[in-house]
């Protein structure tokens, strides 16, 4: 459950956001940009301040606690990756299970990269390559790697696409969907709303710091409502 308003001093990014995520549902925040969305992702994910309520599994996430979060089973996917260029993508991947203790991570470690490299073949010889040395395509495979590597409960995307050409990008909703599929928990953050409602079984619509919800059907109806409607004005 969320419930949370963000501001930045005097600025407010988000004045309401009330929704929930059941587990196994792929769920989708859209807008235009400057509305708000990466700021829901970050206040989630514990790294801005904020106000108000955000529970995962019934428990209330300190504000601010980005080790209690992940900890508690919710992986934030940055905009724009934010990778460690010097580090190698393998490193790169286990910085996302950095709270675990040494000896989990040992413990881990071959499973963590079969995960990445199941989803990723593409990284397969690419593991000791510095990750600013990648394609952005391949950076974003990397980010995704390293979010899945705390084994989270909830994965929250934010505008995993930006940037990319658009057959890397949809390689990278492949493997979204596919994660959907096999039962994981998403959140997914998007501007393009046609890419994200494909996939998304809810919307919600960020407007000037407000959310609002409907069925992603009824979001992508009205969308191509909308754009019918703006090519018939043109004529």
């Amino acid at each position: 459950m969320v419930d949370l308003r963000v501001t930045y001093g005097d600025f407010v990014a988000v004045e309401h956001a009330t929704f929930s995520i059941a587990a196994g549902e792929c769920v989708a925040i859209i807008g235009p940009n400057g509305n708000g969305k990466s700021s829901i992702a970050l206040a989630l994910a514990g790294l801005v301040a904020r106000s108000g309520t955000v529970e995962i599994d019934g428990v209330e996430a300190p504000p601010r606690n980005p080790a209690w979060t992940v900890g508690h089973g919710l992986s934030l996917v940055p905009e724009r990756r934010q990778l460690f260029p010097t580090l190698s993508v393998l490193d790169n991947i286990l910085l996302g299970c950095y709270g675990w203790t040494k000896n989990l991570r040992k413990a881990r470690k071959s499973e963590i990269f079969a995960e990445a490299l199941d989803l990723f073949p593409e990284l397969g010889g690419r593991l000791s390559q510095t990750a600013g040395t990648l394609s952005g395509g391949q950076q974003q495979m990397v980010a995704l790697a390293r979010g899945l590597a705390a084994g989270p409960k909830i994965l929250v995307t934010d505008e995993p696409c930006l940037g990319l050409a658009e057959a890397v990008a949809r390689r990278v909703y492949e493997a979204i969907k596919k994660l959907h599929d096999e039962g994981k928990t998403i959140l997914l953050i998007e501007e393009n709303p046609v890419r994200a409602l494909q996939i998304s079984g809810r919307a919600l619509r960020v407007e000037r710091g407000v959310v609002d919800e409907a069925p992603a059907e009824e979001r992508f109806e009205s969308f191509v409502e909308q754009l019918e409607s703006k090519g018939q004005a043109a004529r």
